[in-house]
């Protein structure tokens, strides 16, 4: 029978211990880490204080994550692998440039607005991350930017857009996107579908004729 069965629960803190390690997930462990790392930054965030803030010992800690650059790659995957799937089904779909666009738009800032405190460090601290881990992490992007770029280029072929480099537009879509992780308050009296609106009518704007 495991620890967890065995133990009794008065007064014990190595018993808690085994409580706190038998139900801590991974995922809490890295919202945690995520929360830390934007506030302290990657460097100015130690392994102890994050076991610290979880209330656990480093070897707790450390029974969910292999090193810290291990953290810091999951935290920084975290958001990519919420969005490129969404974006990778409307671009296979049979519908415009242009409804592409506004689709993938949406789904970047839908996605976006759910993580945005991991978004924040993917942005701020994604130089601090080593081989091969940068590695992984610079091929999902420069694939999802490419997807951006295709629907982009379908729009110039087809005349629905008109613009001389859609690599820029992409960046500069993106750039707008994600810097709404600076202000976005989920509490606040703008809401996460009038963004998305707003947004997609700015895309729009800067690639149509």
């Amino acid at each position: 029978m495991s620890d967890i069965h065995n133990i009794n629960l008065t007064n014990n803190t190595g018993n808690e211990e085994v409580l706190k390690k038998a139900y801590l997930t991974r995922q809490e462990v890295l919202k945690v880490a995520a929360r830390m790392i934007r506030n302290h930054g990657y460097h100015g965030t130690s392994t102890k204080m994050i076991a610290d803030e979880l209330g656990v010992s480093k070897s707790t800690f450390f029974h969910h994550i292999k090193s810290k650059q291990d953290m810091l790659f999951e935290i920084l995957n975290e958001p990519m692998q919420r969005v490129f799937p969404g974006l990778q089904e409307i671009y296979s779909r049979q519908i415009s440039p242009t409804e592409k666009l506004k689709l993938a738009v949406s789904n970047h800032i839908l996605r976006l607005v759910e993580s945005s405190e991991i978004v924040s460090v993917l942005l701020q601290e994604r130089d601090c991350i080593k081989p091969p881990y940068s590695e992984v992490l610079e091929t999902v992007r420069d694939g999802y930017v490419k997807i951006f770029h295709s629907i982009i280029e379908e729009g110039v072929a087809s005349g629905e857009f008109q613009i001389v480099e859609p690599k820029m537009a992409v960046f500069a879509i993106l750039g707008m996107c994600n810097w709404l992780v600076q202000w976005y308050n989920p509490e606040g009296e703008v809401s996460a579908q009038t963004i998305v609106e707003m947004y997609s009518d700015f895309a729009l704007r800067l690639v149509r004729p």
